[in-house]
């Protein structure tokens, strides 16, 4: 069969390559001139690339461990010892091991034994998901952990995630994260290790394009984004340079005749899904689309000329602050990597709308730059050596009680017309690993349709 998969992401990535294997002729379309999607790389120069957005593995995280055995890669990845820290109150604390719990003194003692008391129980004996689909996190943790634990702790991250819907997040979502991700037992019960690859991702992607365009006459069009799909099958393409219009396709300019395919994949996210096929769509599959929300993420990267400060990564629990975490990518992966480089990212997650989303560079690092001062006040902006700043409208679905039976299926209900994203990672939260478990997915969904 010929097979248009939309979007060179991990997830259409890892399709196509499972398709391809198959032995099927597959086109790969997509919008922005490189590949990944939101795992996406950056050349910093000299030879270095980092992640557009930061990434990093767990050690639950089997799926996409399984993908570098399969393509021959199992040594790319290292596991490092993380080091985590919460911005409360004027200063950071650690936060990485039980005992950091024990010694955070913006929680009483009490509250502190109640908070990681809860956590362990969540993970000894809260196995069953179903307990949790029809409550909110905000409910779950004023009652087994304490007002304190929402006030100083979860609510500050939970807002800054999710904003004015925090109190509305399913206790599933935080569920997911406190069982399937981390347990505090084991190699990891005195801080934890997390998975990064030797040499960005790109090696990864590099890999899963050879694979794809090897045998099977497939392509991967990079800067070529489907600008719509038609009845039959048909595939029209936007021009290059498309990506600097934004992500509606709507306001791509198409370029050269349609490509028509047997079957077609589509990793985009609901709303560019919606404008590209919608009109292929039945009503009540188009209406799911809609249901759910997303946050957009606003990512600034820096480079330094030294330390920001000491931590991986720093949950900002501040609400004065503008921005809601810090990672320090080189206090995890260390500088003489990059040349004796440093790196950090400057991450907030906003509504669809957020005036900072339409600002420039400059004027998000001015807006920043109190903030940065108040958790190291020796922050000066001649540290910064170099800049950069991200922006991703479909970066965080908002999963609300209620959210499960809103999910699309995989098959949208027209035969031959398969959609995977970031929406139907469940109960997990999005990630390069769930997203090769929801590419493998796709492939046999797309075959079985």
């Amino acid at each position: 069969m010929r097979i248009a998969v939309l979007g060179a992401g991990m997830a259409g990535l890892t399709a196509a390559r499972r398709l391809a294997l198959q032995g099927h002729e597959v086109d790969v379309y997509e919008r922005w001139p490189g590949l990944g999607g939101q795992a996406a790389t950056l050349d910093v120069g000299g030879g270095h690339r980092i992640e557009r957005y930061y990434h990093h593995l767990f050690t639950s995280d089997r799926h996409i461990q399984a993908l570098y055995r399969e393509l021959g890669m199992p040594d790319e990845l290292e596991w490092r010892d993380s080091s985590n820290a919460f911005f409360v109150q004027g200063r950071q604390w650690p936060f990485t091991s039980p005992l950091d719990l024990l010694r955070f003194k913006p929680l009483s003692p009490l509250g502190r034994v109640r908070m990681g008391a809860a956590v362990v129980a969540l993970q000894r004996f809260g196995r069953d998901q179903a307990r949790y689909e029809g409550m909110t996190a905000a409910g779950w943790i004023r009652s087994r952990m304490g007002r304190g634990a929402w006030d100083h702790v979860w609510g500050p991250l939970l807002r800054g995630k999710f904003g004015d819907r925090a109190e509305d997040v399913a206790m599933v979502w935080l569920w997911s994260k406190l069982t399937l991700r981390r347990r505090l037992e084991g190699e990891e019960a005195r801080g934890e290790r997390l998975g990064y690859p030797r040499g960005s991702w790109e090696p990864l992607f590099e890999a899963l394009v050879r694979d794809i365009e090897s045998g099977s006459r497939g392509r991967v069009l990079i800067d070529r984004p489907a600008v719509r799909v038609d009845a039959g099958f048909t595939v029209t393409a936007g021009a290059p340079g498309s990506f600097r219009r934004g992500h509606d396709p709507r306001a791509f300019e198409p370029a050269g005749e349609p490509e028509r395919y047997d079957r077609v994949l589509s990793t985009l996210p609901n709303d560019v899904m919606l404008d590209v096929a919608g009109h292929l769509l039945p009503d009540a599959y188009a209406a799911k689309l809609r249901s759910i929300e997303y946050y957009a993420a606003l990512c600034l990267v820096l480079e330094l000329d030294r330390p920001f400060s000491p931590y991986y990564w720093t949950n900002v629990a501040d609400r004065d602050l503008p921005f809601i975490g810090l990672i320090e990518h080189t206090n995890f992966v260390e500088p003489e990597r990059y040349d004796g480089r440093r790196f950090l990212y400057v991450s907030n997650y906003l509504p669809h709308g957020h005036e900072l989303l339409g600002r420039s560079l400059d004027e998000v690092l001015d807006r920043y730059e109190p903030g940065l001062r108040r958790i190291n006040p020796a922050f000066d902006r001649a540290w910064i050596r170099s800049s950069w700043l991200f922006r991703e409208p479909a970066a965080q679905p908002i999963v609300t009680v209620g959210y499960k039976a809103r999910i699309p299926d995989l098959q949208t209900g027209v035969p031959g017309l398969v959609l995977a994203n970031t929406t139907q990672v469940y109960p997990e939260d999005r990630g390069t690993n769930y997203a090769v478990r929801l590419g493998e997915d796709a492939a046999r969904a797309l075959l079985s349709g």
